[in-house]
């Protein structure tokens, strides 16, 4: 027979159920809302990147695009790798926001790799390199999201 918590755990997954098809998050959503949004945006950034028609202006200019507003002058440049581009760059968003929600590398206990077993030196290692890894998230790569926030259009 199942145990109070779980059954408490179950009850909380079907009302959130519900709550995130009325309000768009549930109320354990906001518990860690920072995984709760990566996690929404890896699949939807991907999806993006599949189904996408348009290229922001920002990526044209990249590669040659360019108009004058005084003469109405247009420099067409290369569209095609504009296009790729910006579906590379939508995947690799993709792929930090999935890293951020598994968290996969990172120094929770419940996420098992940080083994009691380990030596002091390999832990401090690993410790290191997630640090170094969440410093270019926070630094680089969303400060990159948020300059093409206003993009994420199909």
């Amino acid at each position: 027979m199942a145990r109070y918590s779980e059954w408490r755990w179950r009850y909380r997954r079907f009302v959130g159920f519900f709550q995130r098809g009325w309000r768009g998050y549930a109320d354990h959503d906001v518990w860690s809302l920072d995984h709760y949004l990566a996690s929404v945006l890896a699949p939807a950034l991907r999806q993006l990147a599949d189904e996408t028609h348009g290229i922001p202006v920002e990526f044209l200019k990249k590669f040659g695009y360019s108009y004058d507003p005084e003469t109405g002058k247009e420099t067409p440049g290369d569209s095609d790798r504009a296009f790729v581009a910006w579906k590379l760059w939508l995947r690799d968003k993709a792929n930090w926001f999935e890293w951020y929600h598994l968290d996969e590398d990172g120094v929770s206990d419940d996420k098992g790799w940080i083994d009691s077993a380990l030596s002091d030196e390999e832990k401090s290692r690993r410790i290191s390199a997630h640090l170094a890894k969440m410093e270019r998230f926070l630094t680089v790569e969303m400060p990159d999201f948020v300059n093409h926030f206003g993009s994420l259009w199909d």
